[in-house]
C-alpha cells in the first residue's frame, strides 16, 4: 500500500513539476543573468525608450501597460499606436524606476536599462514576484541580439525573424561600402550635443560609420563619449562632420565659424544633422540600421547610386511597424 502512495506521490510531483515548467522558460538576459519569465506574457513595462521602441518592432505594442516617462510623448508610438500617451509612466533610466507604481500594473515583466542600478532595482522587482529582462542594445550587432532575445521572451520568434531580416538586408546592401580598402574611405567625425562632444570606441555611431565606409577620427581615443579641443577637430580634418539629432546648434551658422574655415567638412559643406524627426537614428534603437544606410549615401554617393533609400526606409518601417515611413512623416507635417 505503502508503495502504491509513493508512486502516486512521485508521479504527482512529477506532474506537477511539469506543469510549473511548462509555464515558464529560463534565458540569459544581456548582462549575463539566468532569469525565469512566464512562458505566456500579456503585460509589458517597458522602463526606458530604447525598450518600447523594440516591443514596438514587434508589434507587441498592445502588451504594454507601463512604459518610460519619455515614451508616452514619442511621435513614433503616438501616431502608430495613439493609446501609449495613457499608459502610466514609471520612471527612467535616469531618474530611476518608481518600484511601487511598476508593481500596482501587475506585469509579466519588466524590460530594463543596461546601467544605472538595474540589477538593484531588478532584484527589488523579483522580490516582489516581477520577472525582470535587461537588455543592453549599445552596438548594431547588440541591436539585433535584443529583437532576437525580446522575440524569444515574448513568444514572437517569427516575428523577430522578420525584423532581423531587414537588418540583414541593409548590411548586404553596405558591405560594399564597409569593405572598402582603406585609403578610399572618408574620416567623419560624429558630433554630439556640441561640435565638441563626440564618441571614441565601442561606440554604436563608431560601427554606423564604419560600416558605412568611413573612419571615425576618435576611435583612436578613449572608449565613450569624449570632448575634444577646436585644435584636434582641426587637425583630424574630418572630410564629413554629422551631428546627432539632438545637436543643439543650427548648421547654417556652425558653417561660419571662422576657425574652422580650413576644416574639409566645412570648405566642401559636408555637415550633416542624422535625420529623422520621427525618431534619432543615431541612438540605440531598430532605425539606427535606416541611419547606417543614410550615412552611406551621403559619403559615398557614387556607391548607391542604383539605391532609392526612400523606398528603402517605406519599407523598412512599414515591415517593423505597419506604416510606410514617408506616411508617417506626412502625418507630423499636416
Amino acid at each position: 500500500m505503502k508503495r502504491i502512495s509513493s508512486f502516486f506521490l512521485i508521479l504527482f510531483l512529477l506532474t506537477f513539476t511539469s506543469v510549473l515548467l511548462s509555464e515558464t522558460i529560463t534565458v540569459i538576459d544581456m548582462v549575463g543573468r539566468e532569469v525565469t519569465v512566464p512562458s505566456k506574457i500579456e503585460r509589458i513595462v517597458t522602463t526606458y525608450k530604447p525598450a518600447t521602441q523594440f516591443v514596438f518592432a514587434l508589434n507587441a505594442q498592445k502588451m504594454l501597460v507601463g512604459v518610460d516617462n519619455t515614451s508616452t510623448k514619442e511621435k513614433l508610438f503616438t501616431l502608430i499606436y495613439p493609446e501609449v500617451e495613457s499608459l502610466i509612466e514609471v520612471g527612467s533610466k535616469r531618474e530611476g524606476v518608481n518600484i511601487e507604481t511598476v508593481a500596482s500594473l501587475n506585469p509579466d515583466l519588466v524590460i530594463l536599462f543596461p546601467h544605472n542600478q538595474a540589477e538593484f532595482t531588478a532584484s527589488k522587482l523579483e522580490t516582489l514576484g516581477i520577472s525582470t529582462i535587461i537588455i543592453n542594445p549599445e552596438s548594431l550587432e547588440e541591436i539585433r541580439e535584443t529583437n532576437r532575445l525580446l522575440g524569444e521572451v515574448l513568444g514572437l520568434e517569427d516575428r523577430a525573424k522578420t525584423v532581423d531580416d531587414q537588418f540583414d538586408n541593409i548590411l548586404k546592401i553596405l558591405e560594399k561600402a564597409k569593405n572598402l580598402p582603406e585609403d578610399q574611405k572618408k574620416v567623419v567625425y560624429f558630433a554630439n550635443s556640441q561640435l565638441l562632444d563626440t564618441v571614441g570606441k565601442n561606440m554604436m555611431q563608431t560601427d554606423i560609420i564604419e560600416w558605412a565606409g568611413g573612419i571615425n577620427p576618435a576611435a583612436k581615443s578613449d572608449a565613450g563619449f569624449i570632448k575634444i579641443s577646436p585644435e584636434q577637430l582641426i587637425a583630424w580634418n574630418p572630410d564629413f562632420i554629422v551631428t546627432s539629432q539632438k545637436f543643439q546648434g543650427d548648421i547654417d551658422q556652425l558653417y561660419k565659424e571662422v576657425k574652422y574655415q580650413n576644416v574639409k567638412a566645412f570648405k566642401n559643406k559636408q555637415i550633416y544633422r542624422f535625420p529623422s524627426i520621427l525618431e534619432p537614428w543615431d541612438y540605440p534603437n531598430p532605425s539606427s540600421y535606416l541611419g547606417m544606410l543614410w550615412l552611406a549615401t551621403k559619403i559615398h554617393p557614387e556607391l548607391f547610386s542604383d539605391i532609392d533609400f526612400d523606398k528603402v526606409a517605406d519599407e523598412f518601417y512599414d515591415t517593423l511597424y505597419g506604416v510606410p515611413y514617408s506616411e508617417l512623416l506626412s502625418k507630423i507635417e499636416k
